[in-house]
Formats: structure tokens, sequence, C-alpha cells
């Protein structure tokens, strides 16, 4: 089965890119324990300290899907929504 590799980029608020950061590397060690994960890389521009960039690899959509729908990740929103501008997400197929 073909893998899903997935490329999110995210954009802290204002001033908040510490914050966000520190709060980001937690969810880097919960996905590392859930079903499906091959790959949950996360990087920081380094010419804009308030930009992320997660490099993902999940077996499939499903692993994606239920990444995406924990209570972890539902809490992360809750608590850390407010540190976050904008998020954009992408998924790719390798040929």
């Amino acid at each position: 089965m073909a893998k899903l590799y997935v490329v999110a980029v995210t954009h802290s608020q204002p001033g908040k890119e510490a914050e966000l950061q520190k709060a980001l590397l937690e969810l880097v060690a919960y996905a590392k324990t859930e079903p499906g994960f091959v790959k949950y890389d996360l990087h920081v521009a380094e010419e804009n300290p308030g930009e992320f960039l997660f490099y993902e690899v999940w077996d499939d959509q499903k692993s994606l899907d239920l990444h995406a729908n924990t209570d972890n990740m539902k809490a992360f929103g809750e608590k850390y929504g407010h540190l976050i501008k904008t998020t954009s997400l992408s998924k790719y197929k390798l040929l």
C-alpha cells in the first residue's frame, strides 16, 4: 500500500512564535505513538521563526484521519488555536 505524504505549514500569531513552537513540539511526541505513524518532523523557517513546517508520512489516509480526530488534536486546537494565524495542508503520493 502506498504511503501518504503530508506537508503542513503553520504561521504563528505575531509575538507568539516561541509559545507555538513549544506547543507544536508536544504534537510531535504524541504523533509518534499513533497507529499508522511513519514520520512526523517539525521544522522552523530559518528567516521566519513564526513559520513551522510539518513533514509527515502516514500509512494511509485512514491513519491521517485518525490522527486529525484524536482527543489530543482536538484538545490542542482548543488550548493553542489562538496562537495560530494560518495553517495549510497538502497531501502527496510517491511517484
